[in-house]
């Protein structure tokens, strides 16, 4: 999933996110660990902003559903505490828009009985590594949200590798480039060796 939903060079105007039917990506995760595996290597998903709802939710989902193509580690950009309603680009053309879609955005395996807007993301479900990096000053989903989120992590016992970033917002400017360091040491030491 592209990181501004674009197929083209304007920001955030297509495709819509609509009854995304995420087995679509569980079949690619199970074909990148199937290739994989020969060479000891895990696979890892990473989502920036609607990515990263997808991300976690994937994840538990998969979990839940013991699935093998769970993958071996999530990285998080600029994560929300909940499923969000779907994203239709011409609501976002006409002005206004302010995440109030009941639509579902995702479906799993032909429902939306666990993928409903305003249901909490449960990472803690998921048994593998995640990494969290959020700006403090995040215009778009408030960083108290995904602090509550790691919150809930560790009071499960899952704590997440969280990164809090001082004067970066939804999308980094100048810190952008320490949290790749950070999110590339994170998949360095969490997916190589899976043998």
């Amino acid at each position: 999933m592209a990181q501004h939903y674009t197929e083209n060079d304007e920001y955030m105007t297509s495709p819509d996110i609509h009854d995304v039917a995420l087995e679509c990506i569980e079949a690619a995760l199970l074909s990148m660990k199937q290739q994989m595996q020969p060479f000891g290597c895990g696979v890892g998903l990473f989502g920036v902003s609607r990515g990263a709802e997808l991300a976690l939710l994937l994840g538990q989902l998969l979990a839940e559903d013991g699935a093998a193509a769970l993958p071996d580690a999530i990285a998080a950009h600029s994560v929300p505490e909940q499923i969000w309603g779907a994203y239709i680009v011409e609501n976002y053309r006409k002005g206004g828009y302010e995440g109030g879609e009941t639509r579902p955005a995702w479906s799993w395996r032909g429902s939306h009985e666990r993928t409903l807007p305003r249901m909490l993301l449960h990472p803690e479900r998921y048994p593998n590594p995640i990494f969290i990096a959020h700006g403090m000053e995040d215009e778009l989903w408030d960083v108290t949200a995904a602090k509550r989120l790691v919150a809930r992590m560790e009071e499960a016992g899952r704590p997440p590798e969280a990164h809090f970033f001082d004067y970066e917002g939804h999308t980094f400017g100048p810190g952008r480039n320490r949290e790749l360091e950070l999110q590339v040491d994170f998949f360095a030491r969490t997916l190589s060796s899976k043998r």
